[in-house]
């Protein structure tokens, strides 16, 4: 590519089967807790422009002939037109989702470099893509970019000392699962099979084990990261620790990981024990207050998680409280802590033991559920907590049931609780990653879907943000929202998602300007 292509581009700115059908039926939604979004690689937002200049993009085949032969035998091209492109490039949220020209499936670290190195030269934008879960309001800022997908590095290998695993920045929460357990370990992760790993580490990374050994982001010992130049470096304790810092909490802002070098654990003999509890609304009071009692000595094998959902077959009138004790432990010793649910009356009850797997299943969030399906439009109003403000609970639940009424179009959204242990993840000391929230004890989150509709589209940003507004207005600290990154909708205030602490937005913006001057990443919340 000679020096006239690059001074002529310019840039412009599931017993419960029924309950199970019907569930899966109407919700179709993401990662949940897990760190859902997996988009972590996120670049300038340029079209290029000028009518007599070669230009990278779908409709100039030509331009992208000089990148085919820079990439290894496994890698592919993949352009608007091949029959692949459609499906390479599908989201689970289509909607404000990132203009995609062309699609490089990476297979090697030099694959990554090299791609990111031609984006430089031609000045286009580019996006990183491994579960496709990533939905926040920037990404529909990058206008025909290249798609870097890492599906392809997938490997999870347990290393040597037994005590830690390289990943590769493409790989899925069930790969990894079932990768590790093939030889005896786990790690901590999400529970919805198809999200990547790597966007949920960069956001911090709740997951069901994190009670007891941390979050996601506190199980890294090193990455390799490629830089927005292309260059290759590793962070870890021992190099570039202010970078390490920065990406376990923030780490969609500046680089591409190709792998991390992870902490495992070795797996327990028990298999995971659950009780799914059903409630009508009438019950609702006495389960938040309940829940609100055991948060305080919740052991850190025990998971609270929930939803508020419309399920005809059981109420065809109102939502219903779908309560779970996920338990990581003997199955003797949850069914005594869950005991106090049983005194709350429940229409329904469903109890069991199994795997992950089994797990994903029943919450909906296997392969082949609705936690993993593409397409519809979906919108996520995050909020962190201490407690439940019972009051506060009401007044959602009513909006809820006002809302699916007024507007059925909506009513196959759902309210997510997610009441995680939290011993471990208090244990780190708060200033050593930039993941802000660790002190919450309660992840809350609107998840709020329906089939695409642009007349829709208006009401369900302001429902959203009413239920949101509700519980944070009742909170034990109304001025400052919490809001995890990894669900972030994108047009909250930086600080209630990267921290209020005046000192850890002001260090981030410092090492944006150290590792990518030109702010090149910039479509995942981006805070400069």
């Amino acid at each position: 590519m000679g020096t006239s292509t690059r001074t002529c581009l310019k840039s412009v700115p599931k017993d419960l089967r029924v309950l199970s059908r019907s569930f899966t039926s109407i919700m179709l939604f993401s990662s949940g807790a897990f760190g859902a979004i997996s988009l972590f690689g996120l670049m300038s937002v340029v079209s290029v422009i000028g009518s007599s200049c070669p230009t990278a993009n779908a409709e100039n085949a030509p331009a992208f002939s000089s990148l085919r032969p820079l990439l290894s035998s496994e890698a592919a091209l993949v352009l608007k037109g091949d029959v692949k492109f459609d499906n390479l490039t599908s989201r689970w949220r289509e909607w404000h989702s990132p203009s995609i020209a062309a699609v490089v499936q990476v297979a090697t670290k030099k694959d990554v470099q090299e791609t990111v190195r031609f984006a430089k030269h031609f000045n286009v934008s580019f996006v990183a893509r491994a579960g496709g879960h990533g939905a926040t309001e920037a990404l529909a800022n990058a206008k025909n970019a290249i798609q870097v997908d890492f599906r392809k590095l997938n490997q999870v290998t347990l290393n040597a000392n037994g005590e830690t695993a390289t990943i590769g920045g493409g790989a899925t929460v069930k790969q990894i699962i079932d990768g590790l357990a093939a030889v005896g370990k786990r790690a901590v992760t999400g529970i919805c099979e198809c999200v990547g790993i790597t966007a949920p580490i960069m956001g911090g990374g709740h997951g069901w084990l994190q009670g007891q050994y941390g979050l996601a982001a506190d199980q890294v010992v090193s990455a390799r990261l490629v830089l927005t130049n292309g260059d290759v470096v590793t962070v870890s304790n021992e190099s570039n620790k202010d970078l390490f810092w920065a990406i376990r909490g923030a780490g969609h802002n500046f680089g591409l990981v190709t792998e991390w070098e992870y902490r495992v654990h070795n797996t327990k003999e028990n298999q995971w024990s659950y009780e799914i509890f059903i409630y009508t609304q009438d019950k609702l009071e006495a389960l938040y207050e309940l829940a609100n009692s055991m948060i305080k000595d919740q052991p850190a094998e025990a998971i609270h998680w929930g939803y508020i959902v419309k399920v005809d077959e059981i109420d065809a009138d109102h939502p219903i409280l779908w309560f779970g004790i996920i338990y990581d432990g003997p199955t003797e010793t949850a069914r005594e802590y869950a005991k106090p649910f049983h005194d709350l009356e429940p229409v329904m009850v469903q109890a069991g033991e199994g795997t992950l797997h089994d797990l994903a299943v029943l919450t909906f969030q296997d392969l082949n559920g609705a936690g993993c399906a593409y397409g519809l439009t979906s919108l996520r109003y995050p909020i962190g907590l201490k407690s439940f403000n019972v009051a506060a609970m009401r007044k959602v639940y009513d909006h809820i049931d006002e809302t699916f009424r007024k507007t059925p179009e909506v009513a196959g959204s759902f309210f997510l609780l997610e009441g995680y242990s939290t011993q471990a993840v208090k244990a780190v000391d708060a200033g050593s990653t930039a993941y802000p929230h660790r002190n919450d004890n309660l992840l809350v989150t609107s998840y709020v879907q329906y089939q695409p509709n642009s007349t829709i589209d208006p009401i369900a940003e302001e429902y959203g943000q009413t239920l949101r507004n509700i519980l944070l207005q009742a909170s034990d600290d109304p001025a400052h929202l919490h809001a995890y990154v990894n669900y972030a909708n994108g047009d909250e205030p930086l600080e209630a998602i990267y921290g209020w602490e005046k000192w850890r937005l002001e260090k981030l913006r410092q090492l944006k300007k150290q590792w990518d001057p030109k702010n090149k990443m910039k479509y995942y919340v981006p805070f400069v």
